[in-house]
């Protein structure tokens, strides 16, 4: 029996955004708040807990740089690494046993 990774990934890997204030974002991830967003006139100033990253012209520039394109990959690497030793495991001791009962 095999797993599919996707379907075991926890949704609380992934970045939640909020807005509590208007002109402020909130990045939450796994139930905890790592970064924000505020608007400051005509720019976006973005953090990563208390550093602050820089000044971006427009919201999604400083979405991104709070929360990197790939940042949540390493999750699904663990459950594919994970998934993957347990059939491979699973396999073995198959083998195993089919070469004991066949003797």
């Amino acid at each position: 029996m095999t797993q599919h990774a996707d379907d075991l990934i926890d949704a609380g890997w992934a970045v939640q955004w909020t807005s509590p204030v208007r002109g402020q974002w909130t990045a939450d991830r796994h139930g905890r708040a790592f970064g924000a967003v505020r608007r400051d006139g005509n720019a976006y100033v973005a953090k990563r807990g208390r550093r602050t990253i820089g000044t971006f012209r427009s919201l999604d520039a400083a979405l991104d740089a709070v929360e990197p394109a790939g940042s949540t990959s390493q999750p699904a690497r663990l459950w594919t690494a994970l998934l993957v030793t347990a059939n491979v495991g699973m396999l073995a001791a198959l083998a195993m046993v089919a070469s004991v009962l066949l003797r």
